[in-house]
């Protein structure tokens, strides 16, 4: 990756705030590893190792009415060499993601056969300088140009924060990977359970005081936020008078999923009362922080305004906190902070904290980053 290819990145993720998005860099996307042991005991050849698919320079996401989570790619090349073909990519990558909007930008300007093609396959093909441009007439309040803010748009911030998540300890691998590869290919209604198992699992190896790990919180804050956004949008279209049964069926991928795992729960109820199970395994279809989790989504439903600021700020933090610094007051946060929206990135990093069973201090000190509460 060049300099001057992240160059393009870092503006391009300052176009996107300026158009109300939060934004992530460099999503790399393969299929998850599948443990064939069949074909490893015939000896086969066939991998069963996870096989990457191709990554994505910068990824939008914003909130448009009716709860509607809305996406956005952007793919950046120094060089438009090949634009033409690769225009077809950026449409098969965004179809991948069901992008509402997609970008193609390059540092030179693009043949006219090029920018003909990106008019039928509904992508925008940008220069540097048209970013420039574009950006003109997308005004906001927030104080892009100012520390800590103005760091989410500099080139070597975005590589230390890049390079903080790459040196994690091995033993958090599965979970580093999670958040980087399988969020991204898992349906979204898979999410909430299992980032929860995945977070779970590392909770021992988790330590509040190493700011590497509680960036690697926070972020995975953003990830559970964005997957209860999806969730939230899921219940008004389908039950908003009974969020309850909303909640679940969205959780098991519709009405005929959640049947299938009732019928499968009251199987296995039926099998543990009959003694052929230990009587402490958990039978039941629903996970025992549900009621919790519930509650959580509930009180996003009822503010919808609050979800995108509170996941730029939960990106921002996550950034601060990778860098090595933190945030001392709200004010701090360049015109982003929002009382209502910072509760509610703070209630989904204590779920997470109480959930996943991760030390109090993560709580703590997220608290401290998103409202100002002093640190003990």
């Amino acid at each position: 990756m060049s300099e001057l290819d992240l160059g393009l990145k870092v503006a391009s993720r300052r176009l996107l705030w300026k158009m109300g998005y939060t934004t992530r860099l460099d999503v790399a996307l393969r299929s998850v590893a599948n443990a064939d042991a069949a074909s490893a005991k015939r000896g086969s050849r066939r991998s069963s190792g996870a096989e990457a698919y191709t990554d994505l320079d910068v990824l939008g996401f914003t909130v448009a009415g009716g709860f509607r989570v809305q996406s956005a790619i952007v793919d950046c090349k120094t060089s438009s060499k090949g634009s033409t073909n690769r225009m077809f990519w950026v449409r098969g990558v965004a179809d991948f993601f069901a992008a509402d909007a997609a970008y193609m930008v390059r540092e030179r300007d693009l043949s006219d056969a090029a920018r003909q093609l990106s008019s039928r396959l509904r992508i925008a093909a940008l220069t540097g300088e048209e970013v420039t441009r574009l950006e003109a007439l997308h005004p906001c309040g927030l104080a892009l140009d100012a520390e800590p803010l103005a760091w989410l748009f500099q080139a070597e911030k975005a590589t230390t924060v890049l390079r903080a998540f790459g040196d994690l300890d091995k033993r958090l691998k599965p979970l580093a990977d999670y958040r980087e590869f399988t969020y991204w290919v898992t349906d979204q209604h898979r999410n909430p359970l299992q980032l929860i198992d995945e977070v779970t699992a590392a909770a021992s190896l988790l330590d509040a005081r190493i700011p590497q790990h509680l960036a690697l919180v926070l972020d995975c804050a953003w990830l559970y936020l964005l997957s209860l956004g999806h969730a939230a949008e899921s219940i008004r279209a389908t039950h908003i008078a009974d969020p309850d049964r909303g909640l679940q069926e969205h959780l098991f991928g519709g009405a005929a999923g959640l049947l299938e795992k009732r019928g499968l729960a009251h199987l296995l109820e039926t099998i543990k009362e009959a003694g052929a199970l230990p009587g402490d395994v958990h039978v039941d279809l629903l996970p025992v922080y549900y009621p919790r989790l519930r509650e959580l989504t509930v009180r996003i439903l009822a503010r919808p305004d609050t979800v995108l600021p509170a996941l730029r700020m939960l990106e921002l933090v996550t950034s601060v906190t990778a860098l090595g610094q933190r945030i001392e007051k709200p004010e701090d946060m360049g015109g982003l902070y929002e009382e209502v929206a910072a509760k509610r990135a703070a209630d989904v990093v204590g779920f997470l904290v109480s959930t996943a069973g991760l030390d109090s201090g993560f709580r703590t000190r997220a608290r401290s980053l998103l409202l100002g509460e002093p640190l003990p």
